[in-house]
Parts: structure tokens; sequence; C-alpha cells
């Protein structure tokens, strides 16, 4: 949620987000009923997979349905009408279950244990067929169970998308947005595929690889999109969908660097995912590219032994992570993101055809989105 103030209009919008939040909830419950009780016409196992879609939302903060909100309210220049809450609430939620597939499957291709502070879903799924002492791979029981529910996901979050309600002009609009973030966030993935393997030739470096991925497959579904979807649902000019792009680029990168810094400096209970996550799935990060360049022969020795050894110890991580520190590679980024948020910040502040509304409310967002000052030194 928004964080509490003392001033009577950060109250009030903090009272909108909450509303809102509560509003895509109410409209997830319903649209997953309804697919549990055609599942369960199948069989009772089918069923049972929407409460597993279920319980993995959980937990979530809802960032990406938030921006879409916000955006919306941005180009309204007002607060919106309960038909628009609505409306920007489906979107939300139809942009949340696509997360949820992209999670699911993302667990699989890197090999995570958690998400959420929680076992990852294909890791559950292992679980459940080893307890229950079914026939076959354990293992490849669960990798298939998390790539089945992710493509329910995303089905279901097309059909969610498709079902809003809105004045047809104005509803291809947002449709063509929706459409532009599946596509972008899987092609940012196959890049962080390749990437990872070293096969990113097209691009000239390291760094500028990783800031590729960040751009096509973190920016576009986490801010980008979903802030021009909830702004062309609610009739934006081009004009106000251009400056919102450009601020989302700066944030949403931002976004992602703040995120790799929590795999180094985060706290385990608060990210819900393992530290030194990137280190031994061999994340091919912007933070370890600024490592890799500023470190001598003995480091780049270190980085080459434990980056991407799922068998690393913990003592071997640890001094990654002291070098990642000692080079200047996590105060580095670390301003960058400073300085990305501050041009956010501008970008906002600067814009003359968006709504003070929308304006206070991205901006609530995208600080906490992006804050480095309270991680650990």
């Amino acid at each position: 949620m928004l964080p509490p103030s003392t001033s009577p209009i950060s109250d009030r919008l903090r009272e909108l987000d909450e509303r809102f939040v509560a509003q895509v909830a109410e409209v997830t419950r319903s649209e997953l009923a309804d697919h549990q009780r055609r599942l369960e016409e199948i069989s009772p196992e089918t069923g049972a997979l929407v409460d597993a879609l279920a319980g993995y939302l959980e937990g979530g903060k809802l960032l990406r349905p938030r921006f879409c909100f916000w955006g919306g309210v941005a180009a309204l220049a007002r607060v919106p009408e309960p038909a628009e809450v609505d409306a920007l609430a489906r979107y939300g939620a139809a942009i949340e279950l696509i997360q949820a597939a992209a999670l699911m499957h993302d667990d699989v291709i890197d090999h995570s244990p958690m998400r959420r502070g929680r076992p990852a879903l294909h890791v559950q799924a292992e679980q459940h067929h080893r307890e229950s002492g079914l026939v076959g791979s354990s293992e490849e029981y669960g990798v298939a169970t998390a790539i089945v529910l992710g493509d329910l996901a995303l089905s279901w979050g097309e059909q969610m998308a498709a079902g809003v309600q809105a004045e047809p002009t104005v509803a291809l609009r947002a449709r063509v947005e929706f459409d532009a973030l599946r596509t972008e966030v899987m092609s940012g993935q196959y890049l962080d595929i390749l990437h990872q393997a070293g096969g990113y030739a097209s691009s000239p470096d390291a760094e500028l690889s990783a800031l590729s991925v960040i751009r096509w497959k973190t920016v576009p579904y986490t801010v980008l999109r979903p802030v021009r979807i909830g702004a062309a649902l609610m009739g934006a000019q081009d004009a106000v969908l251009e400056t919102l792009s450009a601020w989302a680029v700066e944030v949403g990168t931002a976004f992602q660097l703040r995120d790799d810094l929590l795999s180094v400096v985060g706290d385990q209970d608060e990210t819900g995912k393992p530290i030194g996550g990137d280190i031994v799935e061999g994340k091919r990060t912007v933070l370890l590219a600024r490592a890799e360049k500023a470190t001598d022969a003995r480091g780049r020795e270190l980085l080459g032994a434990v980056i991407g050894r799922a068998d690393a110890e913990e003592s071997q991580v640890a001094a990654v992570h002291e070098l990642m520190v000692s080079t200047g590679a996590v105060a580095s980024v670390a301003q960058e993101v400073r300085e990305r948020a501050s041009r956010a910040r501008q970008l906002l502040a600067d814009a003359q055809d968006i709504g003070d509304p929308g304006r206070a409310g991205l901006g609530s967002l995208a600080d906490l989105a992006t804050d480095v000052d309270s991680l650990p030194a």
C-alpha cells in the first residue's frame, strides 16, 4: 500500500489505493471461482489447480496492477468513478495472472527454490508428488505442473483482459498495450536465457546486455505496459502516454537494479528469496558486470569459480558478495538507482498533461519500488 501520511490529500490517495487493491482481490476471487467450477466438471484434481494458483497469488504487493491504476488516474486527472475503477481492476488482475505465469516458469528456468518466502510452485508440486507416493520422477512432476499451471494463468489473464468493458476505440488501445506486454516480457526472458548462456552476441558488452535484458524483461511488464494500459483505458492522449513511458523506463530499470542489489545486501525474510540466489543461478546482472570490470585477475578467478555453481558453498557466495562490495559495484549500482529515481521524479514534476492525483500516486509507488537508502550498507 501507499505509505501513511499526515497529509489529508495523501491519506485520501492511500485510501483510494487500498480500495483498488481490494477490488483487484475481489475480481480475482470471482474469476478464479468461475474457473474452478468449470475445472471441477472435468475432475476434482483439475479443480484443485485453482487452489494452487490462488495460494500462489497470496502475499503479492500488487505493484503492477497498482501502476496500471495510477496510470489511469494520471490520464483522467481526477479520482475515477466506480465503473472506471472496476475496469482498471480487471486489467490489473489480468496483469497479475500474467506475472504469476512468468514467475512460475522463471523459477523453473532458474531452478529457484523459493518465491515470496515459500517453496516455489514447482518445488511444492515436487513435494506433493513425493509425499503422496506417486510414481515417476518427483522433480519432473513438479516442473510439468508449474508449466501447466503457468499456461493456465496466461490463458485466464488473456480471457480476463478480453472481457473488460470499454468504448471500442479505447478498448483496442488498451488491448494493444496488453498484447505488447506479453510479447516483450517473453522476448526479454529469452534474452536473459541467451545472455546467461553467453550467446547475446549482438550486444557490445556485458553491462549493456544486462541493461537490454532489463529493458525488455522487467520494464515492460512491471511498469511501462501496466501504466500505459491504465492510461489508454482511461482515454489518454499520445502525449500523456509518451510522458508516462519515459518515466516508466527510468522507474522500471531502477526497480530491477535494486532487485539485483537485494540478492547481495537484502534481507531474505523481507524479499522471500534466498540471498545469493543470483550468484548460484549465474544471473548476468549489471552488478556482476561492474564487479568483473572493477576487480583484478584473482577476483575474476573467484567469480569464474562460483557464478552459476548450484553447489557453491556459503563461504564462496559470501566471498563474491564481499568482492561486489569492495570493488564499489554495489555502491555504483545503488547510485544509479538513485539517479534514475531522481530523473523519474523530475519527469513527473515537469509533466503538464497529467493530473495531480495520478502524479502523487505514481510518485509514491516509484519511491517504494526504487528505495535503496533503507538497504543494509
